[in-house]
């Protein structure tokens, strides 16, 4: 099975996928002069699957969304989402949920479909109350307006301390058939698994069946947004949607439908993967994009602990953003997930450069060439454990002053 690729997000031109509308515009809620609020409408047939947060303070949308996914969407109408940015209408009462239900009343109205095909996302202030009556004023005039060719606009519209908008776009091929995979999302604190304060959706047109895409979707999560963290701080409003037109389809033998079903997985995670590392990498305040790998454990589960234990650290990420080399808040940032580790064989690795071996630092590392490369943008953190052959990545951020300056005055 050969793939070609044509055309990713880093060409500057977004691609288009037919059956897939959006229009936005601004609503009055939160900002001025700029676009806030999205509708994305998608064509009958239309399959569409979600992950959300696992907090126990979800927002009214979450319950909403959440409630929605596990029911199947009715084929014969169009899906809608509509998404707005600034406020995140969580821990705000009865009133959440009734500007949840007014909104979906609204639409379905609008677009003659049952409110199941309906689905929400906000991200913004916690506990303000949704202007919710402003945001339907403008609903019409969303639908009048819808366009195939909407992404960027879409993009840009939920962001919110971001400061780019982050697209993925995309056309490959299995089998010599041509198909296309588009996406947006934005995050830029409050970001850590799972998943993070961060709204993405993904879209293509190659035609799967509902129960298959949703496990792509799971799985893919855990190999791209599930592994990421800016602050150790995890949203009340985090929402993946992943969905398919469904308006090609792949025509395959039943040998080789599993290889085919592998290789669009694969364009799933890559998408997901590309959109966790524009995450991470316009991170509030964020100034170095850093890559943790924890290799050679027992566990996974092992890996992934010390991984997010470095990660979340904040003596590890200051530390980073002041391009010292001090591997030893990295073996306190290992040793406070109190698993029990031989440490004489632990090798730690910051750019490539050994620090650490036999329990203690190595004495000839070249501190000036170290130095040096410590000034990249990108920083790779290496942990090898040599207790089995299981490992972990996890995709974070330095932390710099600028990020207490946003957070500081976030609410004014």
């Amino acid at each position: 099975m050969t793939k070609s690729y044509y055309r990713s997000s880093k060409s500057g031109r977004s691609l288009s996928i037919n059956g897939v509308n959006y229009a936005t515009c601004s609503s009055g809620t939160k900002y001025k002069n700029r676009d806030d609020l999205l509708l994305i409408v998608l064509d009958p047939g239309s399959h569409i699957c979600g992950c959300f947060t696992l907090s126990t303070m979800p927002s009214a949308p979450v319950v909403w969304s959440k409630k929605n996914i596990k029911r199947a969407n009715n084929l014969k109408q169009k899906t809608i989402l509509l998404i707005n940015a600034g406020n995140a209408n969580a821990f705000t009462g009865v009133e959440g949920s009734i500007a949840c239900e007014e909104k979906a009343m609204a639409l379905a109205n609008i677009f003659k479909c049952d409110k199941k095909n309906i689905f929400f996302a906000s991200t913004g202030v916690i506990g303000e109350k949704l202007p919710y009556k402003k945001i339907i004023q403008h609903l019409n005039y969303l639908k009048e307006n819808l366009s195939s060719s909407g992404l960027k606009a879409a993009s840009n519209a939920i962001l919110t301390t971001d400061l780019k908008s982050k697209i993925y776009t995309k056309k490959f091929k299995i089998n010599d058939e041509l198909f296309t995979i588009s996406g947006f999302a934005k995050g830029s604190g409050m970001i850590f698994p799972n998943m993070a304060t961060m709204l993405a959706f993904i879209f293509t047109d190659f035609a799967i069946d509902r129960e298959t895409l949703s496990f792509f979707t799971k799985k893919a999560i855990g190999e791209s947004f599930n592994r990421i963290s800016v602050d150790g701080d995890t949203s009340t409003s985090d929402s993946v949607f992943v969905s398919t037109t469904n308006k090609k389809k792949l025509k395959v033998t039943r040998d080789q439908r599993p290889a085919a079903l592998n290789a669009f997985y694969e364009e799933i995670k890559k998408a997901m993967v590309d959109l966790a590392k524009e995450i991470v990498m316009d991170g509030e305040g964020a100034r170095k994009f850093i890559e943790i790998s924890v290799k050679n454990a027992k566990s996974v589960a092992r890996a992934k602990e010390i991984c997010f234990s470095i990660a979340n650290s904040l003596l590890v990420k200051t530390a980073i953003a002041g391009e010292d080399a001090n591997w030893g808040r990295l073996v306190m940032a290992i040793g406070k997930t109190r698993i029990n580790l031989k440490t004489e064989k632990i090798k730690i690795y910051m750019q490539d450069f050994l620090l650490c071996k036999n329990g203690e630092g190595v004495e000839t590392v070249d501190n000036a060439k170290l130095s040096r490369a410590l000034k990249k943008k990108k920083v790779a953190i290496v942990v090898d454990l040599a207790e089995g052959h299981k490992e972990f990545t996890s995709w974070t951020s330095d932390l710099t002053e600028d990020y207490i300056k946003i957070n500081a005055d976030y609410r004014s």
